[in-house]
């Protein structure tokens, strides 16, 4: 008789998702130290199998979690930008806002436009800065196998 939950052996390929295109940087591969991995999959993959819905939705929410904190910690970037230019405190940040936006308001069309690309530009380079510097505490911990604990 078959057993309803029995798993099949499997190996640990490595990180799935966007971790496994940081693990092919250079640096990614000098850091990591040679770890005993695991015999079995927890959910029970034959290794080097066709990646199913569950692999798809890993990689989805891996990715979606690394642009919505690094979104925000550029978005934390800026709020002390305008922060230091207020003098650092909340009523001088406050008058800069004002300001920018006074005359955000008053500008025609293609100056506004102007002004969307280069928000747009720095946003990107502050993106791809803080996602170079993090790069190694976006790869997943390595598994251990149980002998090696």
């Amino acid at each position: 008789m078959i057993e309803r939950n029995s798993r099949r052996p499997a190996r640990f390929d490595g990180p799935r998702g966007i971790a496994a295109l940081f693990s092919q940087l250079p640096d990614a591969q000098e850091a990591r130290a040679p770890v005993e991995t695991s015999t079995s999959d927890p959910k029970g993959n034959e290794p080097g199998g066709k990646p199913g819905l569950g692999d798809a939705v890993h990689f989805a929410l891996n990715l979606m979690g690394v642009v919505v904190s690094t979104q925000l910690i550029v978005w934390g970037v800026f709020f002390l930008m305008f922060l230091l230019l207020g003098d650092a405190s909340i009523d001088g940040m406050m008058r800069q806002l004002a300001n920018l936006s006074t005359r955000y308001v008053a500008a025609g069309l293609e100056r506004q436009m102007q002004f969307k690309w280069l928000f747009a530009g720095a946003d990107i380079m502050m993106c791809v800065f803080v996602i170079l510097l993090r790069h190694r505490s976006l790869l997943p911990a390595p598994r251990v196998t149980s002998a090696g604990q």
